[in-house]
């Protein structure tokens, strides 16, 4: 294992923000940290990165303790956070040769321009100052900076943050295909659920401070919402009622309903009875989402925390 984290611990003003965390990442992998504001995501992060000290626990990154030996964990990581750090007067191009001296990088203006296009930033952009760029334009240099450093483990926490979609997708795309080339181990926070599917093996869900569940993305939700549903739209301005016990809820919107559904081996059936009873225009059945599973997960555990029961 290339990331070993045991019994991490970590108070803030009396706050336990990490209450005794455990996990293992292996050399090459794509691990996600998911969780509410809050849950102690980016705390995790900064532990592992050198940025903070724990309370209690230990944390190696490729043999090395982050407490007893910070500075040879700091040449085998890079952290991109959503906070960008460059010199507002100086250019692009300035900033990012500055950076390359401090990591010792030859050949920086080549992958600048290279991983720069390929994130929408043309040479143009890059001739500019960092105080004519927008947020989006100066996250993505942010990636940039970060990305032609080559560190065999990258730590992202919150990387898209301030872009929009299209870029989203583009740096997504871009990671995915620097992974596959490069066996970089990466851990992996995000609030955009797309990504994480997309790019992580397995993910941790962190919440008020613990990991409650680990796993790769499509067995947590089969695990955690193991219903599948129907989703169908209507050509008429009527309401829609099953009654089946088959049946958890049913969500609307306008015309549109979801079918969540306890039993999916009548799935077949109650298509059936859908088409009997109202007018439909397109129907199609689907594996409820990563972000619907881990909302009811995150609700889950906040019942239990309460006291309360469960929706199993």
């Amino acid at each position: 294992m290339v990331i070993k984290v045991s019994n991490l611990r970590k108070e803030f003003n009396g706050t336990m923000a990490l209450d005794g965390i455990s996990f293992q990442v292996k050399a090459g992998e794509v691990f996600g940290l998911l969780g509410p504001n809050g849950a102690g995501k980016t705390t995790t992060v900064k532990i592992m990165s050198t940025m903070l000290l724990p309370d209690e626990g230990t944390v190696e990154i490729g043999g090395y303790d982050v407490v007893k030996d910070p500075k040879k964990v700091r040449e085998l990581v890079d952290i991109i956070t959503a906070r960008d750090k460059f010199y507002r007067r100086l250019t692009a191009y300035q900033n990012i040769s500055f950076f390359s001296k401090l990591y010792q990088v030859d050949d920086w203006k080549e992958k600048m321009e290279n991983f720069g296009q390929r994130l929408g930033l043309e040479k143009e952009d890059l001739e500019k100052r960092l105080g004519d760029y927008s947020t989006g334009m100066r996250q993505k240099l942010n990636l940039v900076r970060n990305l032609i450093r080559d560190t065999p483990i990258l730590f992202l926490d919150e990387p898209t943050l301030g872009l929009d979609p299209v870029s989203s997708r583009k740096f997504s795309n871009l990671l995915k295909e620097i992974m596959e080339k490069e066996e970089k181990t990466v851990i992996f926070t995000s609030h955009n659920m797309y990504e994480v599917e997309e790019l992580c093996e397995r993910i941790a869900i962190l919440n008020e401070g613990r990991i409650t569940s680990v796993g790769e993305p499509k067995a947590l939700k089969k695990r955690i919402f193991p219903m599948r549903l129907i989703e169908f739209t209507t050509t008429g301005k009527d309401g829609f009622e099953l009654s089946d016990e088959a049946v958890d809820h049913i969500e609307s919107e306008g015309n549109r309903f979801r079918v969540y559904l306890k039993d999916g081996t009548r799935i077949h059936e109650l298509i059936e009875k859908i088409m009997k009873t109202v007018r439909v225009s397109d129907l199609s059945v689907k594996e409820p989402t990563l972000e619907e599973a881990f909302i009811r997960h995150t609700e889950e555990e906040e019942s239990k925390s309460k006291g309360g029961n469960t929706w199993m």
